[in-house]
């Protein structure tokens, strides 16, 4: 069962809620989501530099945006925020 799986399921049960069940299915959601955005904003070497895969549009050795270096202000925002 995925995180999110796990935060419905809690949700839907009657009530009383155990919030202690709740927090836990939203921590481990946003557990889930934080590793997913971290996945996406990963670093690859290019042309020398330590750029953002997502936020450089880097593909097949080629950026589509400007080079974006890394950690880029996705992964610095959520450094911060841990």
């Amino acid at each position: 069962m995925t995180a999110r799986e796990d935060l419905v399921d809690v949700a839907a049960r009657d009530m009383p809620v155990d919030h202690y069940k709740v927090n836990e299915a939203i921590d481990a959601f946003a557990r889930e989501l934080t590793g997913k955005v971290r996945a996406l904003h990963r670093p690859v070497v290019h042309r020398g530099r330590t750029i953002c895969v997502e936020c450089s549009g880097w593909a097949d050795g080629s950026t589509d945006n400007p080079p974006t270096t890394h950690p880029c202000a996705t992964i610095q925002a959520l450094d911060n925020q841990e």
